[in-house]
This record gives structure tokens, sequence and C-alpha cells, in this order.
């Protein structure tokens, strides 16, 4: 890397495109590591879609979209390459749009919003479907690339429509939910082939009344111990509680969250597993029997760990902490321990949920 580098202010941005040369991207990935990108581009408005298509630096490089920065570690402190940034703003709710015989009402966002705010929107308006996600971190547009889940529910249940534009030719692309070919904590945009797609807007169907999820984890038990009343808001600020008591809080300490999937195994292979830990949580999957990795990671001795500048979360061992003034190699050695460790101990591949890139 050559010369010095600035860091990305939001308030830099100007209408038209913008690009800013060597920017440091602390503040735009949740990890808080110091990567500097070679290019990065925001996009304000569709017409900056257009320009950055055709702009010549633009198609010399290689690409990475980036929303809020939640879920991505960079392998390097230099990304060699040009960083596109949503900043498209709006809400709408079309009544147009809206399927009152199926109880559905359809509210459009666009991708730059904050995921958090937008589901404290839907709350708001008092739109079941989403609650359970709230307090995530990262933006709408991501969302649906990673199927993000949290207490029982995934974005995939709420997703009708994700408008997206081809970066390579500029063409409009409509996926519908189908189209999308969601799983766990995956989706067609996770594939490096469709990573040319940028998302514009997602049409998501909510419903104006529905029964909530509260069977998953200790959501149930939070709600009856501190007396509760199971409606949107009480749910979502019993969420918006659990999630706080066991997670680094985001720009205090770096995440991103879960860093590993929760494993699936074989109904024989968890039977046997069972038969040395009969304490060990799991909960029924159409492919089988998923465990919580956290699980796995904490009786592997690993919660709490701490080494030099990264380590694991004593409240949660799912999640690896960076403290500060560490490098990417860091966190990725304290993932291979972990991955040998769990194996070792279980049997039992752990693979990451962050995209490392």
């Amino acid at each position: 890397m050559e010369g010095q580098h600035t860091t990305y202010n939001k308030q830099q941005a100007l209408s038209g495109l913008r690009r800013f040369d060597n920017i440091s991207l602390q503040a735009l990935n949740t990890m808080g590591l110091d990567v500097v990108a070679k290019l990065f581009y925001e996009i304000n408005s569709l017409n900056d879609i257009e320009q950055l298509i055709k702009d010549n630096v633009f198609k010399n490089n290689k690409t990475l979209i980036l929303g809020g920065g939640s879920n991505i570690l960079f392998q390097n402190e230099y990304f060699d390459g040009a960083i596109i940034h949503s900043n498209l703003k709006g809400i709408t709710i079309n009544p147009e749009d809206t399927l009152e015989s199926q109880n559905l009402t359809i509210v459009r966002c666009m991708s730059g919003e904050v995921w958090k705010d937008f589901v404290n929107f839907t709350i708001e308006n008092n739109l079941y479907g989403l609650e359970n996600l709230v307090d995530i971190p990262g933006s709408v547009g991501a969302s649906p690339v990673q199927n993000i889940g949290a207490y029982g529910v995934e974005v995939k249940d709420c997703i009708d429509c994700v408008y997206a534009i081809d970066l390579t030719n500029g063409n409009e692309v409509t996926f519908k939910n189908e189209d999308c070919h969601f799983s766990y904590r995956d989706s067609i945009f996770k594939r490096e082939e469709n990573k040319k797609y940028f998302i514009v807007a997602i049409d998501f169907k909510l419903k104006a009344n529905a029964d909530l999820n509260i069977e998953y984890g200790n959501i149930k038990d939070y709600i009856e111990k501190n007396n509760i009343t199971p409606t949107l808001s009480g749910v979502a600020n019993a969420i918006k509680t659990i999630r706080a008591d066991k997670l680094p809080e985001v720009g205090v300490v770096g995440s991103v969250g879960s860093f590993f999937q929760n494993p699936i195994v074989d109904t024989e292979i968890f039977e046997k597993l069972k038969q040395t830990y009969p304490e060990m949580p799991s909960y029924p999957n159409d492919k089988g029997v998923k465990i919580p990795a956290g699980w796995l990671i904490d009786k592997a001795g690993w919660k709490g760990y701490k080494e030099k500048h990264v380590g694991v979360w004593d409240k949660q061992a799912l999640v690896l902490v960076h403290y500060g003034g560490g490098k990417p190699e860091e966190i990725l050695d304290l993932m291979r321990k972990i991955q040998h460790s769990v194996k070792e101990k279980f049997g039992i591949e752990i693979k990451p949920e962050v995209n490392i890139v």
C-alpha cells in the first residue's frame, strides 16, 4: 500500500457519483479493523449507478459491495479494488400493494437504510414479521445476501422481491423470493458469479396481525420472568435486552456478531454425540439436527479466551471479538484454532458465518 489514507465520513457525500481513494474502512466494518480500500464509491441515487458503470477506473478493478460491514472480515489490511457502498434511502408502504385478503402489507425499503432502523419502523407501524430480527447490525441491502436470522426467524420468510442492477451492463433485475434460493445463512447473492448484482431495494411482505414467535431460545422464559406483555413491541424490547446482555456493543468492542454457523449433523451422528453429551442442546432440521456452535465452542474451552488483540466473548462463545489494534490475520488464526479444537473434541466441522474477503 502506498501513500496516506483518509477516513470515510458520510458528510463528505454530495450529489453525483463521488470516488474516494485510499480510504480507511475502519468505520465501515464492525470488527473495527483498520483496512484501507484502494477505491471507494458511495451510491446516493440510481443515476450514480449509471455513472459508476461508465467509470473506466471502476471497470478496471475488482469490486466489493459493502453494506454496514457487520458480517464481513477482510483477510488483508489493504483491499486492492473498488468498494461500492449504498446510501440509497427511503421506506414506503404502498396501499396499492397491500394484500388485505392475505393479511399482508408490502413495504419497500431502499438498500442503504440501516436494518435496525427499518425493523423499528415496522414495529412502530404495527407490522409483524421482523420483530425477532430487531437490533441486528448492518444494512437492509445486505439482509437477503446472508439470509440473516435470529431467534427462530429468517429474513427470507418476509421477503417478496429483491430489486437489483447488474453492474456489468446496467440491466435491472427483479428476484422473486423463490429466485433467491434462500437457505440457512445463504442465498444466490453469495455466489461469486452473482456478486455483480447491486441491490437497490427490497419488498417485504409483513402482516397486520400475526402470532408472535417466542418459543426459540430463552425469549419465552425472559418474558414470563419479567412479566412482559407479549405484544409486538414487548417481544421486540425483550429481544433487544437479551441481545444487549450477551453481545458486544457495536462500535465499542469489534465483532461481527455470530462468527460461526450452527452446524447441521445427521440424526445418527447426533444420537451418538448425545450419549456422550446428554446435555447437548439441539434443534430439529429438515436436513438433520442443528447444534448450537456457541455451545460446542464453549465446551471446547474457548469462552472468554483472550490473546493479544482478539478473543472470544465471555458472554457468548459464538462471538469472536477484536479489542483494537489488531490485524485480520489474528482473527483468522483464532478462527482456525477454534475450528480445529471443536473438530478434535466433537468430530464436527464448524464453518464461518462471516463473509471472508
